[in-house]
């Protein structure tokens, strides 16, 4: 998540909300000598802007402003699927009622004006590393979604992957009336394979015909293994003389591939069935 929330040059990016260009001074001066590229905004529709632009780490924004106000914003940044971001709310309003208001909206933190730099630079700090934790904690459950959609040995996505592409591509089919094609295919005599030469060689065996397939399948189709030897190819946009050309370019591909095991070589056909 490091690209998204620095710069090339490996800046943390912030983006400063306030009509007030002597407010924006003073937090430009706080943040100055630290490693922070800054992004103003004299506005919240100029903030919003930015923030969509930059995706920083962290958002300072003042309460009243005569677009969007600060609240506005707080609302908007979390309505918004935009990676975490950390909001600190500046207002000159010190009543509870207000502060609970404006941390109801979105905000992290708030700080009353006028502020010590030093200050603002703590609190800015303190969003620095929750904005990075709560990157860390998206990058990990979104890695971890993918693994729960793949095919720990080949690679490929997993029948719960397929069965979900499927039921979207099914239903935009039924829509939009374009063809859907559902090609199963299983590795012709593949459990002597096993038994010759080992499960190593079998593995051996299954991810490179998923290869094959990986390579012989456009982007906008899907190949996955749903166990064993068994694979499927789902295509749509396409005719059935269209389909089977695919298929046989498959077949004859790994036709035409030989398996180095051991110091034999073995050949592996596979059936395929619309």
């Amino acid at each position: 998540m490091k690209e998204e929330m620095h710069t090339a040059s490996g800046k943390l990016k912030i983006v400063v909300a306030d009509d007030s260009h002597f407010q924006r001074k003073l937090v430009e001066r706080a943040l100055a000598d630290e490693e922070y590229a800054v992004f103003f905004a004299r506005n919240g529709r100029e903030a919003m802007s930015l923030i969509s632009t930059h995706e920083p780490a962290v958002v300072v924004t003042d309460w009243e402003m005569p677009d969007v106000t600060g609240l506005e914003l707080c609302s908007q940044i979390r309505g918004d699927n935009h990676p975490y971001t950390y909001i600190i709310l500046l207002t000159s309003n010190k009543k509870e009622d207000q502060i609970i208001k404006g941390l109801g909206a979105g905000a992290d933190d708030y700080l009353t004006k006028p502020f010590q730099l030093g200050e603002l630079l703590a609190r800015v700090g303190v969003g620095r590393r929750v904005a990075e934790l709560h990157r860390q904690v998206q990058a990990k459950n979104k890695l971890l979604e993918e693994l729960a959609l793949t095919d720990a040995l080949t690679g490929l996505p997993n029948r719960r992957a397929v069965e979900d592409w499927a039921a979207r591509e099914l239903s935009a089919s039924a829509r939009h009336e374009f063809p859907f094609w559902l090609v199963m295919t299983d590795l012709d005599r593949f459990k002597s394979v096993n038994d010759n030469y080992g499960h190593d060689a079998g593995d051996l065996v299954l991810k490179q015909f998923a290869v094959i397939l990986k390579t012989n399948t456009r982007t906008s189709n899907i190949c996955g293994r749903i166990g064993g030897e068994e694979f499927v190819l789902a295509l749509t946009h396409n005719d059935r003389d269209g389909v089977q050309i695919a298929i046989e370019r498959i077949r004859r591909e790994l036709e035409r591939k030989a398996f180095a095991i051991g110091t034999a070589t073995v050949r592996v056909t596979a059936s395929f069935g619309i």
